[in-house]
């Protein structure tokens, strides 16, 4: 469901589908650094804290991705104000509504509905922007002494896969 918001959210970046909502016209930087706190839902995830790299997910997608991997969602603005959206997408069996609320110049609300196979769940972020992206920054990054990184920092320790390890090691710097 993370990463459902989190491509949400950068898709609103580009112009066509889906159409870019007026709460992030005039905010400082759609591109760049944002803390993502993690305020409820999202089972073990509540409370926790990310950086997100939105620059990394308006890139264009990546030169020989499988003809047919298309998402076959559609995406209804149902309401679009200056301080406020709300939108649903509609993917196979899931419907997901999302609410985004302009807390100021910097930081929106978002809170998630979500109703799918595996039944309704719910999620509420907040996302701050704090500045441009670090150069080579990946797409997401965790506090390194979280108990994410922790594990992260262990599981990749016992790799044989050194490129696999660096990768996962990368998101806690």
């Amino acid at each position: 469901m993370k990463t459902l918001l989190l491509a949400l959210f950068a898709s609103f970046a580009f112009a066509d589908t889906p159409p870019v909502p007026k709460v992030f016209k005039g905010m400082q930087g759609q591109k760049g650094q944002y803390q993502v706190e993690v305020l409820e839902g999202a089972g073990k995830s509540a409370g926790r804290k990310m950086t997100l790299c939105t620059d990394n997910l308006m890139k264009p997608p990546a030169e020989g991705k499988k003809k047919g991997s298309e998402s076959n969602c559609k995406y209804k603005l149902l309401k679009d104000t200056a301080d406020e959206a709300t939108i649903e997408s509609t993917c196979d069996q899931r419907t997901s509504v999302v609410n985004i609320k302009r807390e100021s110049a910097k930081t929106l609300l978002m809170s998630m509905q979500n109703d799918g196979p595996k039944g309704p769940t719910s999620m509420k972020m907040r996302y701050t922007h704090i500045g441009a992206c670090r150069e080579g920054q990946g797409t997401m990054s965790l506090d390194p002494n979280s108990p994410e990184c922790k594990q992260m920092m262990e599981q990749a320790a016992k790799m044989k896969d050194r490129e696999t390890a660096a990768r996962l090691t990368a998101m806690c710097k």
